[in-house]
């Protein structure tokens, strides 16, 4: 499956960073940045952790939906997913996201 990043300018001048899936999916959106040099070094920080399966630290919320935090290596927190129903629902999208994320394509919307 291939996909790619997709680096967007807010209009407040902000940049956002999102994982996308060859359908056009977000896989993960890894939040709001101030400059597009820091969306770039996130870019950069998620494709060099996503791949390794030990660094992601799954979590149930309170409302007992599933979700997982990506960490680097260091420990700290690079994304957040977003809430997932089941386990076999997480389990499939950090399995997407970990061929997926290390994508070199980035698409500017």
């Amino acid at each position: 499956m291939s996909g790619w990043f997709e680096l967007r300018k807010n209009n407040g001048g902000t940049w956002r960073l999102r994982l996308k899936a060859a359908d056009t999916e977000t896989l993960l959106d890894t939040g709001v940045y101030e400059s597009r040099t820091a969306a770039e070094e996130a870019m950069a920080r998620f494709r060099e952790n996503c791949v390794h399966e030990e660094r992601y630290v799954r979590r149930i919320d309170s409302s007992g939906k599933n979700y997982f935090k990506l960490r680097a290596a260091n420990k700290d927190i690079i994304a957040r997913s977003h809430l997932y129903d089941s386990e076999p629902s997480l389990e499939k999208a950090i399995e997407t996201i970990r061929r997926v994320g290390a994508t070199q394509r980035v698409k500017e919307a």
